[in-house]
């Protein structure tokens, strides 16, 4: 299990734990709760449900009221109070008003008040979004996770920022932001022409991300298709010619997942192109994976049969079992 993962299993921890079951705010005396916003956040961080749902429920009838003394609590050294402020700046009625406080507590040293202001962040809905997106690059690790739990948190409404965040230049990133789509499933489909443009990249581990997110997306195949004939050209718009030489070497890297929805669209598209195609696949056929270099190989029969002869002695008697048992 990777260290990522360790974190974000820590983050849904800590807020399972700290939230409790469905119903968390709930209606409380108001004698039995103090009035002051930084004491009410001390007992949102209680381990005690009862007090929480207290807490909350008087922490709701305050309203904005309680913004800046929940922000001051951020930076309080206890971290209980941290919990319970960042957690209690989610139950307050526009939590985007604070986004910086939310970002910031993202790279607390303490795992619960990190998942609270994710938690608070989601809530916060797609105005954060962006913010949230652009931490996916940020330098610590404990932060960039905490901003990608608060996007998982806040789901489809998060999708248009992070289809813009696939143009960004850090492959991580760009690479973190497709993952988190993917696991959006069918809610993500909006994305498939920003996750198309973002297969035209030279890092092989980000195109796989951004293929397998394709994929998990499960899009139209024909919506697949109609955005790779725009690798040639500017984004937006419509195909004014068909995919040529350019598109094709991104094409060939799709090969190298094969018997995937995305490699088998790849494949007819490279029939498609026809002999813009050929220098790519020559080179698959000379330094590709194994998949790479027998799906070139049969390309390369099929757009140019003189080819064949040229082909290393493996694939030409691979092309020949194949074209028998046909």
């Amino acid at each position: 299990m990777t260290s990522t993962t360790m974190e974000f299993l820590s983050l849904c921890l800590a807020l399972l734990i700290l939230t409790g079951p469905p119903g968390f705010v709930a209606h409380a005396s108001s004698s039995t709760v103090p009035a002051t916003a930084e004491a009410l956040a001390d007992r949102l961080g209680s381990p005690d449900p009862a007090i929480r749902r207290q807490a909350a429920a008087a922490l709701t009838e305050q309203g904005l009221a309680a913004l800046p003394d929940l922000e001051r609590a951020l930076a309080s050294p206890s971290p209980d109070r941290r919990r319970g402020a960042a957690l209690g700046l989610g139950l307050l009625p526009i939590p985007a008003l604070a986004e910086d406080a939310l970002l910031n507590a993202m790279a607390d040293p303490d795992v619960a008040v990190r998942s609270m202001a994710a938690r608070s962040a989601a809530q916060a809905g797609p105005v954060l979004a962006p913010s949230l997106v652009a931490l996916l690059a940020a330098p610590d690790p404990s932060q960039r996770n905490a901003a990608a739990y608060a996007l998982t948190l806040m789901g489809s409404p998060a999708v248009d920022a992070l289809a813009r965040g696939l143009a960004t230049d850090n492959p991580f990133a760009r690479a973190k932001a497709a993952w988190l789509l993917g696991h959006m499933g069918g809610e993500a489909v909006s994305a498939i022409p920003a996750l198309v443009r973002a297969l035209d990249s030279t890092d092989p581990r980000v195109t796989h991300v951004v293929a397998e997110a394709i994929d998990l997306i499960g899009p139209n195949p024909g919506l697949v298709w109609h955005h790779m004939l725009l690798l040639d050209g500017p984004s937006g718009g419509f195909p004014l010619k068909r995919t040529g030489a350019r598109a094709a070497p991104i094409l060939v890297r799709l090969l190298a997942r094969p018997g995937t929805p995305l490699a088998q669209i790849a494949f007819h598209a490279l029939a498609a192109i026809g002999p813009d195609a050929l220098p790519a696949l020559r080179q698959a056929v000379t330094g590709g994976s194994p998949s790479q270099r027998t799906a070139a190989a049969l390309l390369l029969s099929d757009i140019d049969r003189d080819s064949v002869l040229a082909l290393p002695e493996d694939l030409r008697q691979s092309l020949s079992g194949a074209r028998h048992k046909q």
